[in-house]
């Protein structure tokens, strides 16, 4: 469903998906932690030697206290689903989809992951001999995934299937004329924020040196960690910047490395307009994406971005500072391009 007005802020459906979207994410995960705990603490105490924590190809590998297993109950159980639901909140805010629908589900699924994993890798070892040989933890590792795509998909069916219209239609700042003899040129960049430029700047430098310490220690595997470091170097190269050109000729829009790219000609345009973009809400993340109406497009920023529908595909889009000019001005030559308004206003000069 699309809307051509602005974007509720709120609305019976949108409160209706935040309210079961808190259900499962916050309330389903602290009433199985809960649980989970009171269990884990009326067994601690028959656990007076260390036990297995911690599974190799070999077997039992790595020994501690029972009570760490109530320390990863809590962080698993309660801290990954608080910090999926933060960052959904602070990133949809009031523009909701599928994106925030999986986070939910995602958390309510991990708390049941955290609960059997815990529990199980306990269970096994409640009944065993000083000294003797632990069983492996690969039922216990089933059964966990097992409970997360069980109560995941039921908290996944119990959200509504809601998604806040499309973004709303932002309206030109002024009128663009291009004469018969003109040929006029709009170029922009868009670039990832930032902040998220100086994150995986720091990320990228962390393995950079991690992979130089490695190797200066003589510690194998060095050259995996430098093989990692050179992907997130060109992949941060190729998708950190992009340059957006519309000429007499159609839209194009190409990373600072020249791929990826996307090149539309005008006679393939249908319709050119300027929206305004949520990452998180309309394509459930930031980059090269594809959202769940089959829209395409260059996301890296909430904001204004230009979207060109094609023939017979679905429609691109690039989020991009003056994406009002800039779509003003490929609609001219797309409405030239068919003999259109554009075209008419020529003749008539």
């Amino acid at each position: 469903m699309t809307s051509t007005g602005p974007r509720p802020a709120s609305g019976t459906p949108l409160r209706r998906a935040r309210l079961l979207f808190t259900l499962v994410a916050i309330v389903v995960p602290v009433v199985i932690v809960a649980v989970a705990a009171v269990v884990l603490s009326g067994w601690l105490p028959a656990f007076t030697e260390p036990v297995a924590v911690h599974w190799g190809t070999g077997g039992a590998d790595g020994f501690g206290p029972a009570s760490l297993y109530l320390w990863l109950l809590v962080g698993v159980g309660l801290g990954v689903p608080l910090l999926l639901v933060v960052t959904t909140l602070v990133a949809v805010r009031d523009q909701w989809g599928g994106a925030a629908r999986l986070m939910g589900a995602l958390a309510a699924g991990m708390s049941a992951f955290a609960a059997v994993t815990s529990l199980g890798s306990l269970w096994i070892q409640r009944d065993l001999a000083p000294g003797a040989e632990v069983p492996g933890v690969g039922g216990v590792t089933a059964a966990a995934l097992a409970a997360l795509l069980v109560v995941g998909g039921a908290a996944w069916l119990v959200q509504p299937r809601y998604r806040t219209p499309a973004g709303r239609p932002l309206a030109p700042r002024q009128d663009v004329s291009v004469g018969a003899a003109e040929r006029v040129v709009w170029l922009a960049t868009t670039t990832m924020p930032r902040g998220a430029l100086i994150l995986l700047g720091l990320v990228l430098a962390g393995m950079i040196v991690l992979a130089a310490t490695m190797l200066s220690l003589g510690v194998a595997g060095w050259w995996v960690v430098a093989v990692g470091a050179l992907v997130v170097a060109v992949a941060l190269a190729a998708t950190a910047s992009y340059r957006v050109s519309i000429t007499p000729e159609g839209f194009s829009a190409r990373s600072l490395l020249g791929r990826p790219r996307v090149d539309i000609p005008v006679h393939e345009i249908v319709d050119v307009r300027a929206i305004d973009v949520s990452p998180f809400g309309d394509f459930g993340g930031w980059g090269w994406r594809i959202s769940t109406d089959g829209r395409t497009g260059i996301v890296t920023r909430r904001g204004p971005a230009i979207e060109v529908s094609r023939r017979e595909r679905a429609s691109f889009l690039v989020t991009i500072d003056g994406a009002e000019e800039g779509a003003a001005l490929l609609r001219t030559y797309v409405d030239r391009d068919a003999g259109g308004p554009a075209a008419a206003t020529e003749e008539g000069d």
